[in-house]
């Protein structure tokens, strides 16, 4: 995992080789300039996953082929816990969250994936996609949590104003601003041991759209990653579990 500059937006981190990665991730790119364009583009990149709401979207600086696949279906939300918006993701939006990941997996070449700021929504599907390719959960959740000390300097100013507009207590007003700056790993950790009681990776992804085939594409892909399981039929949702509070 790489960070490198992105003019024009920021967060951005080649997952992989630094100058041929296999996946890149980043804030939202409608502001990236020729030459953020031009960073991606020598990295590979020919396709922007956008995971954002219509309503996020702004008019496009760049020319890259765009695929737009919302994760929420409605407005983001706008205040409660990381962990409680997590885990509705993944109880709830499991065919969208599938999608992002299979059109990682049948692009034939690299993907940049984003929300706006490549945090929450962009960190839950890339960690799928690089655990279903096989590769070390820490190393996920390494690249998940420096997400945090990019996005908060880059958002402070403009979600205080956001917050500032709803007039939260002050313990639902320090949990909207975690939910909006921070990443902390124990957050995507609670988000992946429900994967995991949800069957893991591979199964969550099988039984929400994915194939055996898709698997297959992220692990050849993926430096040093496992192989892909054979194909099987999923295993069945474990007991609906507690939501994390």
């Amino acid at each position: 995992m790489f960070e490198f500059p992105l003019d024009g937006s920021y967060n951005a981190r080649a997952i992989g080789a630094e100058r041929a990665p296999w996946l890149v991730r980043a804030a939202a790119l409608d502001e990236l300039t020729a030459d953020g364009e031009r960073a991606l583009r020598d990295r590979g990149v020919d396709l922007v996953i956008d995971l954002r709401e219509p309503s996020e979207r702004g008019a496009r600086r760049h020319s890259l082929a765009v695929r737009s696949l919302p994760l929420y279906g409605e407005r983001p939300p706008s205040s409660g816990t990381i962990e409680s918006v997590y885990t509705g993701l993944v109880r709830d939006r499991g065919p969208q969250l599938a999608a992002a990941v299979i059109a990682i997996a049948e692009h034939p070449g690299t993907a940049v994936v984003h929300c706006t700021a490549g945090k929450d929504r962009t960190g839950l599907v890339v960690a799928l996609a690089r655990l279903a390719a096989g590769e070390p959960r820490r190393d996920v959740l390494d690249d998940y949590a420096r997400s945090g000390s990019t996005v908060r300097p880059a958002r402070r100013e403009l979600v205080a104003r956001q917050l500032d507009a709803l007039d939260l207590a002050a313990t639902a007003r320090a949990d909207a601003e975690r939910l909006h700056l921070d990443s902390p790993a124990e957050a995507l950790l609670a988000a992946l041991d429900l994967v995991d009681r949800l069957g893991g990776a591979h199964s969550y992804l099988l039984r929400h759209g994915a194939r055996t085939e898709h698997l297959s594409a992220l692990a050849r892909r993926a430096p040093a990653a496992a192989p892909a399981p054979p194909a099987a039929a999923p295993a069945p949702p474990a007991a609906d579990p507690e939501p994390v509070r």
